[in-house]
């Protein structure tokens, strides 16, 4: 049972670290040009949907039991693994549509 609960504080520490990174996104977004503006704002809008629909399946998680756990711990996994490439693509997307970004 020990393995699962760090597991999920595991997942509840990388959601706070994606936070971190979506407000990153929705600061760059307000000192963005015109032109790009939309773009973060709706790619940040976008992130935060998606880190919210897994903090709900990670709080949905943590209520479970053990078999319920392991036969849905490989979607969290994906779901987990696509917001991080989600993240990082969107970063280096920016940064390489916004000028001021590279500085």
């Amino acid at each position: 049972m020990g393995n699962r609960e760090e597991y999920i504080d595991k997942l509840a520490d990388q959601l706070k670290k994606w936070d971190a990174e979506i407000r990153k996104l929705e600061a760059k977004a307000e000192n963005a040009k015109t032109d790009i503006k939309a773009k973060y704002t709706e790619k940040a809008d976008e992130l935060r949907a998606k880190k919210e629909s897994i903090q709900q399946k990670v709080k949905d998680f943590r209520n479970t039991n053990e078999e319920t756990f392991n036969s849905i711990k490989d979607g969290i996994e994906n779901s987990l693994t696509s917001l991080t490439k989600t993240i990082n693509d969107t970063f280096k997307k920016f940064s390489e549509e916004d000028p001021e970004e590279k500085s």
